[in-house]
């Protein structure tokens, strides 16, 4: 999971938690009314407690399974959702189901619970709640004495339409899960792709070679016995073709090894912002020459997916800037975590390969809660 996927489970969590204040509103304003006409009952406010914790508890489990544990909770949500049922018929059986007190329970235990239903789901879960809700008030009038009526249109607006703001919740936080994964598999294609790429390049620059080094090895061999000129001939031949097929190869190899800096920067600002990570870029055009393009290219490359993998960031900052004639990238995230490698074997790998050629590259934590990457290298950077 993304550190973008996670946040929306979370931020959707915490939003339908606030279904949680309704319900806590309306024990409120029932104890309150209760007390205030005098009929407070130690004993059923005790136990119409005691449910009302039950509800809270499993109202939240079901809102933690429902966002930030889906699908694997699927069929935990549902033992969640009727016990936090039984508990709100408790609370309503033992007091009143006053619209306006002790029902907005009902209300709020509604709202949450149907908003990964189905359509018809939902909509008998509502108008089942509001018509019990208006009979069990109907047999047990409230301290306000609301009118029936009154009550019905009150119940079947709210418990008809509550719903359907809580699954908006939902609805977003599948459609920004499917676009992730959307991401996913598109990028999982283009690997594909490119590995097809790669094999069919690879084939036609040395399958003829090798299918011709294959049929002339096998006749210089057996030419040895009958004629050694001809056979040293034909291994020479075969000496030129295998020396042929591996200069193919290397400058095939060397196409794929080598980055555009300002190409991979694009990608890497793309995919940063897609998982939620603001991106800033500070690359002057034409700043630095291509031979320290590629290794600057990688050490972006590996950075970027080091905060991915290893951060909880969400803004980044890449800048190239010219000091004592050298170059001098870095990248900088407000995600530095506390770890046994903070720079990781890709990044050391990086920086033997700058220090090759006169550059070095730092990775560490700055103190302030942010992660430094600094790369150098002994460059004409324009001024």
């Amino acid at each position: 999971m993304t550190a973008a996927v996670h946040r929306a489970r979370r931020l959707t969590m915490w939003s339908l938690a606030f279904t949680l204040v309704l319900a806590w509103f309306g024990a409120l304003a029932g104890v309150v009314l209760h007390i205030s006409e005098g009929r407070a009952d130690p004993v059923r406010f005790a136990v119409a407690g005691v449910a009302l914790a039950v509800f809270s508890s499993y109202i939240w489990r079901f809102i933690r399974a429902v966002s930030v544990r889906w699908p694997e909770e699927a069929r935990e949500s549902h033992r969640y959702a009727l016990y936090s049922g039984i508990a709100v018929l408790v609370i309503l059986l033992l007091l009143d189901a006053d619209p306006s007190g002790f029902g907005l329970i009902a209300i709020s235990w509604v709202s949450v619970v149907t908003v990964r239903a189905g359509r018809l789901a939902s909509i008998l879960l509502a108008a089942g709640t509001a018509v019990f809700c208006v009979l069990l008030l109907s047999l047990n009038p409230g301290i306000q004495e609301i009118p029936i009526a009154a009550a019905a249109v009150v119940y079947g607006i709210i418990c008809l339409t509550m719903p359907y703001a809580n699954k908006l919740w939902i609805w977003i936080l599948d459609l920004g899960e499917q676009a992730h994964a959307s991401k996913d598999a598109e990028a999982r294609l283009a690997v594909t792709e490119e590995r097809l790429r790669f094999a069919r390049d690879l084939h036609d620059l040395v399958g003829h070679s090798l299918s011709v080094i294959a049929v002339k090895s096998e006749l210089a061999g057996k030419l040895t016995a009958i004629d050694a000129a001809r056979a040293a001939e034909e291994m020479a031949v075969v000496r030129g073709l295998a020396q042929d097929s591996l200069r193919q190869i290397r400058e095939a190899v060397r196409g794929y090894r080598v980055l555009d800096l300002a190409s991979e920067l694009d990608s890497i600002r793309a995919i940063l912002e897609a998982d939620g990570v603001r991106c800033e870029i500070d690359l002057p055009p034409g700043a630095v020459d291509p031979e320290t393009a590629a290794p600057f290219a990688w050490v972006v490359r590996e950075s970027a997916t080091n905060i991915l993998r290893h951060s909880s960031a969400t803004w980044c900052r890449v800048s190239l800037r010219a000091a004592d004639g050298s170059a001098v990238l870095e990248v900088v995230n407000d995600g530095a975590t506390t770890g046994s490698d903070p720079a990781g074997t890709g990044l050391a790998g990086l920086g033997e390969r700058l220090a090759a050629i006169g550059g070095s590259l730092t990775a560490q934590p700055t103190g302030d809660g942010r992660f430094l990457v600094r790369a150098t290298a002994p460059t004409g950077v324009a001024a």
